[in-house]
């Protein structure tokens, strides 16, 4: 399976002023043996591995990388990799970017070539990124760049420096994940933590200053904002794709956050491109 996804003209970088500019987004399921070449081309790519093994090769060197890795292919870079795993497909996710500050961006980071990153990759992001790529409103390429450098941050994992620090993100975690299950509750989130629900609510209030239900709700909020923003999607559909079956609901929570109701907030956002 090969998904690519990417801007109109994608050899041509927009004229619209930005640091950088998201090129093209996508996903791929190499079987093991499976080889590809790539003349040099002015872009940048991240590949993030979450199954199998494959082989980087350069001028200077190969690399291995394995579940949970990152490597990084700098402009003008022959992209030579590999499938190197008999027992399992090699599955990874990718994005690309360019522009003159394209090499400096991503050098600006510090991250060597081949990276370990510490968490999961973030498919949510990826798939986030991948809508907004092929949009050409000038808004979703500045978000595409955000969800992108979201992206470049959890590269460089995400230490905590204490065990409510670490309880926290992982809930934080486990919310992003599960957010469109609205059968999900912060039980169910507590569960799988291994914490009771009133441990979990105490920590969390005392560093986020609300309530892990209040959290859960602005995730859903925020996912619904954004496909109301960047999806023709119905009202029905958009409340459903964010967990929130109940109509009612969805309505005042979009209401008491934007001051009007998901079909006027829609139009009023669309209004201002």
């Amino acid at each position: 399976m090969r998904k690519v996804v990417a801007r109109p003209n994608p050899t041509v970088v927009p004229a619209f002023p930005m640091p950088v500019h998201i090129r093209s987004a996508g996903y791929n399921e190499a079987p093991y043996g499976w080889e590809e070449y790539e003349d040099p081309r002015p872009l940048v790519q991240i590949f993030w591995c979450i199954q199998g093994t494959a082989e980087f090769i350069l001028p200077d060197g190969s690399w291995e990388i394995r579940p949970g890795e990152v490597f990084i292919h700098l402009p003008m870079e022959v992209h030579h990799h590999r499938s190197t795993d008999p027992r399992a497909s090699w599955r990874y996710y990718w994005f690309t970017f360019d522009g003159d500050y394209a090499e400096k961006f991503m050098l600006s980071y510090g991250y060597p070539r081949k990276n370990i990153s510490g968490v999961e990759c973030p498919t949510e992001l990826f798939s986030e990124l991948e809508i907004l790529v092929q949009k050409q409103t000038n808004y979703a390429r500045r978000h595409a760049l955000a969800i992108a450098a979201e992206i470049l941050a959890r590269i460089g994992g995400m230490d905590d420096s204490t065990p409510v620090e670490s309880l926290i993100r992982r809930f934080m975690a486990l919310v992003r994940e599960n957010m469109r299950d609205p059968s999900v509750t912060v039980n169910d989130l507590a569960k799988k933590l291994g914490v009771h629900r009133m441990t979990l609510n105490k920590h969390f209030k005392e560093e986020m200053e609300m309530t892990p239900g209040k959290y859960l709700d602005s995730i859903r909020l925020q996912h619904a904002m954004r496909l109301l923003r960047d999806t023709p999607l119905s009202l029905k559909e958009v409340s459903e794709r964010s967990g929130i079956i109940n109509q009612s609901y969805f309505c005042r929570l979009i209401r008491e956050a934007t001051g009007v109701s998901p079909g006027e907030y829609r139009e009023k956002f669309h209004s201002h491109q």
